[in-house]
């Protein structure tokens, strides 16, 4: 699958339509920046002119003995005001801007945040986690710079130039006429090259994120880099893709360039016949000296602004490219989503039905059909089977990471495709064979997702993840033999696991898994491959934590490990996505070497059966 694939970028429309939503509730204070700018650079580009060209008039036809009180003093006052009134407009403006676009920012970075996560467990399978992580933080700063850009850049600019137009047409209408060629003149070219400074904007985002999510991974990955003695490849790698960052960024200034080119040859040829037009109204005395001025002024700020929009346009074409790829991914809907009106799950048994299930992953054959198992409240239940048989798939649909094709599961009779996915997952624990743990402390990490569900407020009130309850992570924490190697840490259960917890040991982390799924203490237990990772003194802890933990709850259990096999309730042997044997250790060795569990009992080596 190619990365455009992944991440097909947004239309620019569709782009700039997600931006506006994403302004949200500052929606009103941004415009009132919008607004305030507006006058603002009105004052500044109308008013302030204007006096100054009353004042050349003025000056111009002065009689004799004139008085300044009489002939400049109401100007002056007048202008004075001006300046007073704008400054206070610009500040204004800056400081309202300034607090609706951090709001924005904040707000932008949060609901993408919340969208990922919002996305199915596949979608983030078949995607880099480093690009998706970078796109959203190029994402959120384009996002703000170009609220900057049109509040600061585009606007003001706006103004300036229907301003000028305006006051042209009433005190020298040819002129404004030309002004008015220059600016349609402008747009037009605007126009036809805009598409191709934005699609070379939107080429340089992605390369640059595509560059810095495989940055991202390599150093999440470092120890198999190094051990695989592979920096100089990774290196090449990358350097291969900032290469095409660079090589793409040359694009988009040529493009730009031969844009700036044409529009620069606008902008000389109108501002030339903007003043020899001038000239010609002076020599034919149709214009005053204060007009003579505002013809001046104008034509060089109007042509000033418009070279000024040049670096506005190429800085906004490349925030659209950074935009429009998480426009993109903002655009694909969730695939597993609650029902509309799903109630909560409740749980007072803890039985668990699997009826006629049909499951396939896109473009491969069913992985099962018409699957169907019953598992009692209290019953430990073990899946074996090869490899790819789909005993984790099994264990993920439980979880609703993926929806079935067809058929259905139910966990005290109701069906968890109708009830909502948190109150799911909040009845079951899970052990996988490789906990991931977040970079926090070890005590953290036992009471992940135990806060309170109204708001997660810590102590100070403010929100945030509630402080670990001690007293259960240390009860936990003996249980599940975690104590055994945190009194031995410095900073004992207050000491940071590191990314994905590996500062600890591969039964360290297993440990601590446990004692999480023990403080969690749900009615529901999935195992996946829990043990079979650990050395022979840590599976002897693990083991026994495990057998506590699953005590009172009802176990699904994929291991292969014997010492955790042979003591379940029912062993469920599942092969080409059919369950093929089922019954307990004693009665599937009974069928000897005719039963698929017999042959792979046969097969075992070193504690495991043959997977």
């Amino acid at each position: 699958m190619s990365a455009d694939t992944l991440f097909p970028a947004a239309s620019t429309r569709d782009t700039l339509t997600f931006c506006w939503r994403q302004v949200g509730p500052y929606k009103r204070g941004t415009v009132t920046g919008w607004i305030l700018t507006m006058v603002a650079t009105a004052l500044q580009s109308v008013a302030g002119p204007l006096i100054f060209a009353a004042l050349l008039t003025r000056v111009a036809q002065l009689p004799p003995h004139a008085s300044f009180s009489a002939t400049f003093e109401p100007l002056v006052i007048v202008y004075g005001v001006v300046l007073v009134l704008s400054t206070v407009m610009w500040r204004w403006a800056g400081w309202v801007e300034w607090g609706a676009s951090l709001g924005a920012f904040a707000h932008a970075l949060v609901t993408g945040y919340e969208h990922l996560i919002s996305l199915s467990h596949r979608w983030h399978s078949d995607r880099p986690a480093g690009e998706v992580i970078s796109t959203l933080e190029t994402f959120s700063w384009a996002f703000v710079d170009l609220l900057d850009t049109l509040t600061w850049g585009f606007l003001r600019i706006g103004v300036t130039v229907l301003s000028a137009v305006i006051v042209l047409a009433v005190v020298a209408w040819p002129v404004a006429l030309v002004m008015a060629g220059l600016v349609i003149a402008f747009c037009i070219v605007l126009k036809y090259r805009m598409a191709l400074v934005v699609a070379a904007g939107k080429k340089f985002s992605d390369t640059h994120s595509r560059a810095t999510g495989v940055l991202a991974d390599t150093i999440s990955n470092l120890t198999m880099i190094r051990t695989q003695s592979a920096e100089s490849l990774e290196g090449r790698h990358v350097a291969a893709l900032v290469g095409q960052t660079v090589a793409a960024d040359l694009e988009a200034r040529r493009i730009f360039a031969t844009t700036r080119l044409q529009m620069e040859g606008s902008l000389g040829l109108f501002s030339w016949l903007a003043i020899v037009v001038g000239v010609v109204l002076a020599l034919h005395h149709s214009a005053a000296a204060g007009t003579i001025y505002l013809i001046l002024f104008y034509a060089t700020s109007v042509v000033a602004s418009m070279e000024e929009s040049f670096e506005h346009i190429r800085s906004s074409s490349r925030g659209l490219g950074r935009c429009a790829k998480f426009a993109g991914i903002a655009a694909t809907a969730p695939e597993i989503v609650d029902a509309p009106g799903a109630p909560e799950l409740v749980v007072d048994d803890g039985s668990l039905v699997l009826s006629h299930v049909r499951f396939s992953y896109p473009g491969r054959p069913p992985l099962f059909d018409d699957l169907s198992l019953s598992i009692r409240p209290g019953e430990h239940v073990g899946l074996v089977g090869s490899s790819g048989s789909g005993k984790t798939t099994l264990t993920k649909l439980v979880l609703r990471f993926m929806d079935l094709d067809a058929g259905s599961i139910a966990i005290d009779g109701q069906d968890i495709s109708k009830v909502t996915q948190a109150s799911l997952r909040r009845h079951i624990s899970f052990v996988p064979q490789d906990p991931q743990m977040l970079h926090r402390t070890i005590a953290e990490n036992i009471c992940y997702g135990l806060a309170n569900a109204d708001g997660l407020k810590d102590a100070s009130g403010m929100g945030g993840m509630s402080p670990p309850d001690m007293d259960v992570v240390r009860e936990v924490g003996r249980a599940a033999h975690v104590e055994e190697f945190v009194r031995r840490l410095p900073q004992g259960y207050d000491t940071v696991v590191g990314e994905r917890g590996l500062k600890l040991s591969g039964g360290q982390r297993q440990r601590v898994a446990i004692a999480q799924a023990m403080a969690k203490d749900a009615p529901l237990l999935i195992l996946d491959e829990a043990t079979s990772a650990l050395d022979s003194e840590s599976e002897v802890l693990v083991q026994e934590a495990l057998w506590r933990l699953m005590s009172g709850a009802t176990a699904l259990v994929v291991a292969h490990r014997l010492a955790t096999i042979a003591r379940l309730d029912r062993i469920v042997v599942i092969d080409g996505g059919r369950i093929v044997e089922q019954g307990s250790h004693r009665e599937l060795l009974a069928l000897g070497d005719d039963g698929v569990y017999g042959r792979l009992w046969r097969h075992q080596s070193g504690g495991f059966l043959a997977a």
